[in-house]
């Protein structure tokens, strides 16, 4: 049961970030004090890590904890260090990182490149025994779930409706007879009696992290599965928006998250064409979109157009809601990217214009009614997923038109197809884990030739068992499961999860595996 709060209006604050000329024959970019009035913090290129958390990130540790909703997230033009900011440097995670520890955390031996998302993790975990996490990118303006190694599309569940995204509106149909002054009757109104403060993901994957090792095996998922390119600009440019967010169940329903938002560019600067073109065309719309809503806010308009992009209805809690948010700036002081420097201050300065309500979200059941909760309606989701098994809403092997021969070979197929993607998610950390390793230039090269020359071969047995498969799924052979079906089982992973991090025994509760679908092979697929 929840208690009511009181409510007081908080500005978001606003930090500003310089990262180091990238040669010694750059012009360095002057920025008149003026401009950056309504900067709360500037970091200067010889600030490090550690430094950069505690201006940043360190007083929404207390209070996340004390359970205040929190919102971090990164602006910046491609290439001027946002995820370098959040995370850390490229191959920052992997099985050997903390071989490279030279940094004492929290307690916690790290490499002083880390960025914030690890150190708010290690902070949290010095208060609490365990953390709950999810991790989704916003590509093309469509949600997908990082955790799951198909990266299946997720919804967004919130208050009224959208032509992107279903939602379910709150209303109340009053039967009342009521007339005017003059005695005249008034018909019944249809009246929106709750409107949901924010948009909420539904049916992303729930992980729990408990130690330094579940953090980093986490963060390797995050950095493998996400979608990023290289380009003039940028060696490793994020071509998504990255959404983490932090939950602790046990004590209260409030959200940390922290976002990358993937870089704003100029397609003629960054040379990027065709797939690559159109990504950055997609996220600069939504960039420009998150732009008039900040600015909407900062003038008071009645009206956010909160609804134009996923980007923005992820955000909505963040940008005028109850949330204590804090915007991170990133920017480069080369004279030849003036422009997008002084543009991105500009944002900046935008967001500090926008209150924001600070209201606790705690919520008033101990842990064991929590835990009876969950196992309740875990109860029902079970239930529900096996009337649908019964309907035969979860899709499958044709097993009435087709010979045993057929669907034996095709199974194979689907399993061999598994095996090969479990083999190229595990090469690739592999590489990574020699990129950052200390190790002579003769053995490096050795195993690097190797390692490549299995990954091609798994990536192409990929490739080939994927056409093999789309081709037979258009016999009939195999039937999708209904989104009814996916969003139950995924709901299913989710309580277990969820009892996991309040330390309940869930060896007994099996963890499902969502089908296998024609959409998720078809992407990407270019055969």
């Amino acid at each position: 049961m929840k208690t009511k709060q009181k409510e007081t209006n908080i500005s978001i604050t606003t930090s500003l970030r310089f990262r180091p000329l990238a040669n010694d024959t750059s012009h360095s970019l002057k920025v008149d004090p003026s401009q950056m009035k309504k900067i709360t913090n500037i970091l200067t290129p010889q600030q490090d890590q550690l430094e950069s958390f505690e201006e940043i990130a360190l007083d929404s540790i207390k209070d996340f904890i004390n359970g205040y909703n929190c919102t971090t997230f990164c602006y910046g033009q491609t290439g001027s260090g946002k995820t370098y900011t959040l995370f850390g440097p490229m191959n920052s995670f992997h099985m050997n990182c903390l071989d490279d520890a030279n940094e004492n955390f929290q307690e916690f031996d790290i490499p002083n490149t880390w960025g914030i998302f690890p150190r708010v993790v290690l902070s949290l975990l010095k208060n609490v025994s365990c953390i709950s996490a999810t991790a989704v990118e916003v590509y093309m303006d469509q949600c997908f779930d990082l955790m799951n190694e198909d990266k299946q599309k997720i919804s967004i569940a919130g208050f009224g409706r959208s032509s992107k995204v279903s939602g379910k509106g709150t209303y109340l149909e009053c039967s009342s007879i009521k007339r005017d002054a003059k005695g005249k009757w008034i018909p019944p109104a249809t009246v929106v009696t709750k409107k949901l403060d924010s948009y909420e993901l539904t049916g992303a994957s729930v992980k729990t992290i408990r130690s330094i090792h579940d953090l980093v095996e986490f963060m390797m998922i995050v950095e493998a599965t996400r979608i990023a390119k290289s380009h003039k600009l940028n060696e490793r440019s994020s071509r998504s928006h990255c959404v983490l967010t932090l939950s602790i169940p046990s004590l209260h329903n409030g959200k940390y998250m922290l976002v990358d938002l993937a870089g704003s560019e100029r397609i003629v600067k960054s040379g990027s064409i065709d797939c690559q073109a159109a990504e950055a065309r997609n996220i600069n719309t939504s960039l420009t979109t998150l732009g008039r809503c900040i600015t909407a806010l900062a003038k008071g308009q009645p009206f956010v157009p909160y609804r134009d992009s996923v980007l923005t209805m992820l955000l909505k809690q963040s940008l005028g809601g109850r949330c204590i948010t804090s915007v991170i700036i990133t920017a480069t002081e080369d004279a030849a990217m003036h422009h997008e420097t002084m543009s991105s201050i500009q944002f900046g300065q935008r967001c500090s214009c926008v209150s924001n309500k600070k209201r606790k979200e705690s919520k008033s059941l101990n842990s064991q009614e929590l835990i009876e909760e969950t196992k309740v309606e875990l109860c029902q989701v079970d239930e529900d997923i096996r009337k649908m098994m019964n309907e035969g809403l979860n899709g499958g092997i044709n097993t009435i038109d087709f010979p045993k021969c057929t669907r034996t070979s095709f199974q194979n197929n689907l399993d061999r197809y598994h095996a090969h993607s479990k083999n190229v998610r595990d090469i690739k950390q592999q590489l990574k884990a020699l990129n950052s390793g200390n190790i002579n230039e003769q053995s490096f090269s050795k195993v690097s030739r190797e390692l490549n020359h299995r990954l091609t071969y798994e990536e192409s047995q990929v490739k080939n068992l994927k056409g093999i498969i789309l081709r037979s799924m258009t016999t009939g052979i195999w039937t999708d499961p209904s989104s009814k079906y996916i969003h139950r089982v995924q709901r299913h992973n989710e309580l277990r999860e969820l009892l996991s991090s309040m330390n309940q025994d869930v060896s007994t509760i099996e963890i499902m595996t969502i089908p296998t679908t024609f959409e998720v092979l078809l992407r990407g697929f270019t055969g």
